[in-house]
């Protein structure tokens, strides 16, 4: 009696543990992908994230073009909404599995019934195979090297490459710190990219301008390249020109210091009658003007009236020999009332 109570009890044991199995397991979220096709991909099959199992397949089924596979998660297991899908082969010959992409952290997460439309299948090797096989029809006797010309492109290739291996070894260590740079200035080089899109879609709008200012430029290349002797002798000249004067003031800095010394009394007095000098260069050309306006051909005289009560050159204040206030004042102001 006791021989059967015991089995009876581990069946028992067993069934409440496959019962209790299911129902954590069940009540998940439950979803669905769309793959090209699932080769190897089976109900039961294995739900993964980052490589931990967390759900299963619970149908495969063909839907038009696509093969559409019904997963749940586990009880208390949770994937971020933007998730993709991959069926995965660990070997050539096992059962496949699908792996979700992103992990949930925090914000949307998949919710039950979803459909995910982002997925990849691993190539076949079937595929592979025949891709190979296509590869190497195209480049054998038949195809690309019919008449030699791959084995010669292999020849050519060996003999210049014989010697080199420590320099194209330098040159890929290089171009992987390139690339690594590049990836570090990632934003920069891409809003260089888009920048340069930018100023590619201005040019096009202005095509046609863009179009006269080559032509005008290519003409301007050309004049240039008629007169090249004239401009190079030119920049000789010019060269020996700067020499000489070099020389020039290497010889003659004492007295250039001197000079400029000088010059910066008199710079100065033409600083302070600056508004002077202004009123005179549009005054002159009005007088010169008034002056050939009052010249007669004729008697080869100049006409003119002076009116003597305007003049105030030699007043001290500058009004007393001024009839009204509209007379001028003295002719240069600044000077000082001595002059």
């Amino acid at each position: 009696m006791r021989r059967i109570i015991v089995p009876l009890i581990v069946v028992a044991l067993l069934a409440v543990g496959v019962t209790g199995l299911r129902l954590m397991r069940g009540g998940g979220t439950t979803f669905s992908a769309l793959f090209d096709s699932t080769v190897g991909l089976y109900r039961g099959s294995d739900v993964e994230i980052l490589g931990v199992p967390v759900g299963t397949v619970t149908a495969v089924e063909p839907t038009g073009d696509k093969v559409r596979v019904t997963m749940r998660l586990d009880r208390g297991q949770k994937v971020a909404a933007d998730t993709a899908a991959v069926i995965i082969a660990p070997t050539l010959v096992s059962d496949r599995y699908v792996q979700l992409t992103t992990p949930y952290t925090s914000g949307k997460r998949l919710a039950s019934g979803a459909t995910i439309t982002r997925t990849a299948v691993p190539v076949e090797v079937d595929k592979l195979y025949q891709s190979l096989d296509s590869i190497a029809k195209d480049l054998g006797p038949d195809g690309a090297n019919k008449n030699g010309a791959l084995s010669r492109l292999l020849q050519v290739a060996a003999a210049n490459l014989q010697g080199n291996g420590k320099d194209i070894n330098t040159m890929i260590g290089e171009f992987g710190k390139a690339t690594g740079t590049l990836a570090d200035s990632g934003d920069d080089l891409f809003a260089t990219i888009g920048n340069l899109e930018s100023i590619n879609k201005v040019l096009a709008q202005h095509d046609t301008s863009v179009a006269g200012i080559n032509r005008q430029f290519a003409a301007v290349t050309d004049e240039l390249a008629g007169d090249r002797d004239d401009m190079a002798a030119a920049v000789a000249n010019l060269g020996d020109a700067m020499a000489d004067l070099d020389g020039f003031i290497k010889d003659n800095r004492d007295q250039l210091k001197a000079s400029v010394q000088k010059l910066v009394g008199p710079t100065q007095v033409l600083v302070n009658q600056k508004k002077s000098l202004r009123e005179a260069v549009k005054l002159i050309p009005l007088a010169l003007q008034d002056f050939l306006q009052a010249y007669d051909v004729t008697s080869n005289t100049i006409e003119g009236r002076a009116d003597l009560n305007e003049l105030s050159l030699w007043a001290k204040d500058g009004l007393s020999g001024r009839t009204s206030a509209n007379a001028p004042p003295t002719l240069i102001p600044g000077l000082g009332d001595d002059r």
